[in-house]
């Protein structure tokens, strides 16, 4: 398993620590409030873990704000794992959910079920 942690700053801060689990999972948690001042930090973070991914989670289960450049990173990350053949499942906070699902994204984004876990998408176990 590969790790590293990214302070991505901006106004408010966000943390990412990216896992490399088994040779082709990436899970990438975020954690702290996502605006206009590190949005396009996260997308950086995000996009750099997908060579090699097969499936990216986005465990942001630990996010607290997540405005439209949040969603707009996601958006964009989702969008290139399926050009990649590569799945995208985000696991989010109830935050980010009702942002998502404010925002009709829900059939756009993939959302992981109310009790998964970061285990239960990888082993596909409850």
């Amino acid at each position: 398993m590969r790790q590293w942690r990214v302070d991505c700053g901006g106004s408010l801060g966000i943390g990412i620590a990216v896992r490399r689990i088994a040779d082709s999972v990436t899970v990438v948690s975020v954690a702290g409030e996502i605006d206009s001042s590190n949005g396009d930090s996260l997308f950086e973070t995000l996009s750099s873990a997908l060579p090699e991914t097969t499936l990216m989670i986005a465990d942001f289960g630990e996010v607290t704000f997540c405005g439209s450049s949040g969603l707009r990173a996601l958006l964009l990350v989702s969008e290139a794992c399926a050009d990649r053949g590569a799945d995208f499942v985000l696991l989010p906070s109830p935050v980010v959910r009702r942002a998502v699902e404010a925002c009709r994204l829900g059939g756009v984004l993939r959302l992981a079920e109310a009790g998964d876990t970061v285990t239960t998408l990888v082993t596909g176990r409850s």
